[in-house]
This record gives C-alpha cells, structure tokens and sequence, in this order.
C-alpha cells in the first residue's frame, strides 16, 4: 500500500474510533479501564483494513464512472452542437499539438509589423500618419464584460498589456467563423519601458464563459469564435488573472502584405530550407489569399522574396540547419530585414499602399489617439526578445479532439504572475481556483 493509502487508512481508522467513543458517551457504555465503549461489534485491525479498502476501491469505481458518463454526455452535447470550430472536417480532431510549435514566435513577429509599419511613418508627419492610422478597423469591447477582478486590476496597474490575436481568416471584414489561430500578450512596462510577450497556447483549455463547452470548458482558441476579442480577452483575464482592456485583431494576409508594401525583403536560403519552404508555400498562398503559380522557390542563396514567401519562411519548423537555433532565428531574419526595408525605402507609393492595404486588415479598441502616442514614443521603449510559451505545464486530455489542459490552471498562473510580472508569493484569485479544480476533476489531471 503506498504512503497516501497508509495515510488516509490511519486518518480513517482514528475518526472510527473518536465516532464510536462519541457514541458510547451517549449510552454510557464503559469498559474496565474507564473508557466508553461502544456496543457495536468490534473488527481485528485486519479486519478494518479489508474493509477500507474495499471501500476507498468502490468509491474510486463510482468516481471512475461520474466521469465516465459526464464525458459521454458533454461529447453527446459537442455531437449534438455539430463539429468542433475549432476542427471543422477531416483528420484533424485528434491532432495533437507538437511540443516546441514556433507559432507564438511567428504571430510575435506580426505584433512587431504593426509597431515598425507605424514607426516607420513616424518621420513623415503628423497629419500624414493620422490618415494611415485612421485606417486601422474597429474592435468593439465593453470593459464590463472582460473578466477582469479589480484586485487584480489594481495590483497590474504598472503594466499596459495588449492582447493581440491573429486569426485564421482571410477576410477580416467576415470572421465569423474565426479562430485565434495564435495568442500573444504583449505587456508594457511603464516603469521601466521593456516590452516584453508570452504566447498562450491555443489547444489550452480554459473556462470561456459557462454557456460554452463543458460548463465552460473548451479551448482558448474556440474564445474568438463564441464571442470575437471581447470573448478571448474574458477568458484570458479570468483564466490568468490579467487585467487586458486592449486587443489587436490581424491575420496572416497581414504579415505577407506589410512585406510586399516595402517591395520583398532579402534573405538567404539554404538548400534544406528552400525543400521545407515548397512544401508549405501553396498552403500558405491559399490560406493569405495572395495565390500565385509561379510561387516555390527555385535557387538557394540571396534572393529577394515576397510576402508570402517570406511568411512560408518564418513558419517552417524543421530542417537540417543546426536545428532549434535556426529556426528562432528565422524569425528575427523576417524582422529586421523588413524593417531595415522599411527604413532606406519610405516613399508615398509605400505609405500609400500600408495605410490602403495592411491597416485595414488590422482591427484593435486602441484608439487613434492612443496609437500616435505609442508611434512618437516607439524609441522609448525596449524589446525583450525573450518569448514565453504559457501555460508552462501541459498536460493530455481526449475528449472530442485533443486538449492541452494546464496541469494545474492554479499553479501555471503562480509561476507566470511570479516570473513574468515578478509577483513574488502569488496567491490566485477564487475564480482561478474554481476553474482549476474544475479543470482537474474533467480530466483527471492534478
């Protein structure tokens, strides 16, 4: 028997005793020595020990099955709903997501595109860059249905966090049937002036609001699909206990767009790339909407290469280029090349085409006049290239597809508020404890 069971048998063997001595004072019943006894039959310890373990295994079998039916009636409701949003058709439902996905680091690069798209205009003029940022589409939220405990509120109240989510659609006009394929929060020093991210990962399950999922429970990446940003940053700020009031909504289409603006960038590809590149560069035509025939890659080495190009090589997450290292590096390779573009080629032609064709294709509640305070201040601050992953453990969970429970919610959001916003001790909200026990006690994970 395992030191738990050796534990609880002792617990229970001692409140047997102190209930029967309780009961034995009710009838008066004593024993030679002075001590009341009860009239029951007394059992060897054997005995007791036979029984309560026959016990604590009927009580595991009935748990065993409230779960059991539980899990059939929440997929019978899932079934009834129709197919997961976040799955629509095919294989996928099961898909697991793979340890080490760059996708955090690729929408991380997006969250870069739109400061050095407006930055980069900084130099151009007031009225000029007003016109641009005037572009930019329209995110409504109501800051009373965002989840956000004033507790919490008030002890954040040094950081400026923006959620910025990048959405599997094409048309930013219709996401109706949207994801938030990728989640970045974007946390804003005020103090100190670091900018520094931590991605969510989008397969976590989190509580979305109790009349979604099962009792709430579903994967974040479903937030944007039940309810938009306003639903997302509700589920992040409850969830994690955050305080987000501000959210940038962009997709992919986004990304290759600002790299076509200022004309391709200049990168060098090697062999083991261009290969992995090709095999995911129609995908990645399709899904921007930018298709194009003419589009793999033909050569290695220096080349200048379009949006989605680029985008294609950002996102490839496996070659023979000494591994891990390479495939970070990609990243910041897109980055700086666009921007270093942006810098040495600003004309109107460009400015024309970012404030006609990527600003609209980026929605946020940051108001214009906000925006053009964090442009002429962009200088001020600095990048913490550091980018966490959250939740930092995960756990396995196969319902109607696969989910990436936190394991737990309550000790994940601990180890962020303490590392992140250097929260020393952090004890989480209730609502955090609540969500966490009911995530646990759906999977089987603690």
């Amino acid at each position: 028997m395992g030191d738990d069971r050796e534990r609880q048998y002792k617990e229970y063997l001692a409140m047997r005793e102190r209930a029967e001595r309780n009961k034995a004072r009710e009838t008066g019943l004593q024993d030679e020595s002075g001590y009341y006894v009860s009239n029951r039959p007394r059992y060897s310890e054997e005995e007791y020990r036979r029984q309560e373990m026959e016990r604590m295994e009927q009580q595991r079998l009935y748990e065993e099955e409230i779960r059991r039916r539980e899990r059939e009636a929440y997929m019978a409701t899932r079934e009834k709903a129709g197919p997961s949003p976040s799955y629509p058709s095919g294989n996928d439902g099961g898909r697991k997501r793979k340890k080490g996905r760059s996708g955090f680091r690729i929408f991380a690069m997006i969250v870069l595109m739109l400061f050095l798209a407006l930055g980069g205009l900084a130099g151009v003029g007031y009225a000029i860059v007003n016109s641009v940022l005037n572009n930019i589409g329209h995110v409504d939220v109501d800051v009373n249905n965002i989840g956000i405990d004033p507790d919490v509120d008030n002890e954040l109240s040094q950081y400026r966090n923006i959620a910025v989510l990048g959405i599997d659609s094409r048309d930013m006009e219709d996401d109706s049937d949207a994801r938030s394929d990728s989640i970045i929060i974007v946390s804003m020093d005020k103090e100190t002036n670091e900018i520094k991210m931590f991605s969510v990962f989008r397969d976590t399950m989190l509580n979305l609001g109790e009349d979604v999922g099962y009792n709430g429970l579903d994967k974040i990446t479903h937030a944007y699909y039940y309810g938009k940003a306003e639903r997302s940053l509700y589920a992040l700020n409850r969830n994690l206990d955050l305080n987000i009031k501000e959210v940038v909504v962009v997709n992919w289409k986004a990304v290759a767009d600002t790299i076509d603006a200022v004309g391709g960038i200049d990168i060098n590809i090697e062999e083991a790339e261009m290969n992995e590149m090709n095999k995911f560069i129609h995908e990645t035509s399709k899904k921007t909407g930018l298709e194009d025939e003419d589009i793999d890659i033909t050569e290695t080495g220096e080349q200048t290469v379009n949006g989605v190009q680029a985008v294609t090589y950002a996102r490839i997450r496996k070659d023979a280029i000494t591994g891990d290292y390479r495939r970070n590096e990609r990243m910041k390779i897109v980055v700086k090349a666009t921007f270093d573009k942006a810098v040495s080629n600003l004309n109107f032609d460009m400015i024309k085409q970012i404030a006609t064709v990527v600003m609209p294709e980026i929605k946020t509640n940051i108001e214009s006049k906000e925006l053009m305070e964090m442009v002429i201040h962009l200088g001020d601050y600095k990048m913490n290239d550091t980018t966490t992953g959250w939740p930092y453990d995960v756990g396995e969970w196969v319902g109607d597809a696969w989910y990436g429970p936190p394991r737990t919610l309550y000790s994940n959001v601990v180890k962020l508020h303490e590392n992140f916003f250097n929260q020393k001790g952090y004890v989480p909200t209730e609502d955090v404890e609540n969500i966490s026990y009911n995530i646990s006690y759906l999977t089987g994970l603690y």
